[in-house]
């Protein structure tokens, strides 16, 4: 029975030191924006996400929680707000499918060992990952062209 709870708390302790790296890579040190859109209902989403630019555009990668969301509030005119350090702009989003492997790219060219262990656990385009049962990545990456630059700060 000891060795059974010996086990059950190794591999808690696992799981928790995993979540722990998770966290620390994608927020220490990172580039990370804080996205804001309204929602139907009046309510505003906010995300803190990676953002990766590529000429006059920027791209988001919403992570497999949050893609759900966005594919169902992302519209033909929507329009986010997006808030990098401190420098607050609005952006005309639009979801884009064929961009997958670009953004992929631009992700792990920014980020480097950081998103290597999200795909390890997430996957790519191409590979399966950890977490994912066998399954590609199949979030559709977010482009987001400038509409509107605010004020530091505003909102």
């Amino acid at each position: 029975m000891q060795s059974v709870l010996e086990v059950v708390g190794l591999a808690a302790w696992i799981a928790c030191a995993c979540s722990v790296a998770h966290i620390a890579l994608i927020e220490i040190g990172r580039d990370v924006a804080v996205v804001h859109e309204p929602t139907p209902g009046g309510v505003t989403h906010r995300a803190r996400l990676w953002i990766v630019d590529d000429g006059s555009s920027s791209w988001i990668h919403p992570g497999n929680a949050n893609a759900r969301w966005w594919g169902e509030h992302i519209g033909p005119q929507s329009l986010v707000e997006v808030d990098r350090d401190g420098h607050v702009a609005l952006f005309r989003a639009s979801t884009d499918p064929g961009s997958h492997r670009k953004v992929h790219q631009l992700l792990r060219a920014k980020y480097g060992a950081a998103d290597r262990w999200v795909r390890f656990l997430a996957g790519t385009d191409t590979e399966t990952g950890l977490l994912t049962w066998g399954k590609t990545c199949s979030v559709v990456p977010i482009r987001l062209d400038p509409s509107i630059k605010l004020e530091p700060g505003a909102r």
